[in-house]
């Protein structure tokens, strides 16, 4: 649909994560992979090139303070996402600022900033299970 190739390998990685509900390691990931299927050998340089694909098409989200990725469960939402991320078990709950009620464009120009809305937006929470 954006005219981008699908290799095996990343067809491997969408897949892997597509069956993980929290965040996972590039690490984790690339053992899973090779782990089950005895024919590939994927390296970690190479994990990472596949996650940087999916992040651009914003199929997947990085959580960068706990290294942490995952599929993105709104591909379509044209609204910031935010990752709100319980910092215990690692719960994610995914939403847009518009459902939290937050303007980050407005807030950021009130302080003569422009917002980068490229990534998503980390919430570090704590959920009721949790708590």
């Amino acid at each position: 649909k954006r005219k981008k190739s699908l290799t095996p390998s990343r067809i491997l990685v969408i897949k892997t994560l597509a069956k993980h509900n929290k965040p996972i390691t590039a690490y984790e990931l690339r053992d899973k992979i090779n782990n089950n299927n005895e024919a590939v050998n994927i390296n970690i340089s190479q994990i990472y090139r596949v996650l940087e694909f999916w992040i651009d098409l914003r199929l997947v989200h990085k959580i960068s303070s706990i290294n942490k990725f995952l599929l993105c469960t709104t591909p379509d939402e044209k609204h910031i996402h935010m990752l709100n991320f319980c910092t215990v078990c690692e719960k994610v709950v995914e939403t847009c600022n518009e459902k939290m009620g937050l303007n980050l464009k407005k807030s950021t120009a009130k302080l003569d900033l422009a917002f980068n809305n490229t990534r998503s937006v980390e919430i570090p929470v704590i959920c009721p299970q949790c708590s």
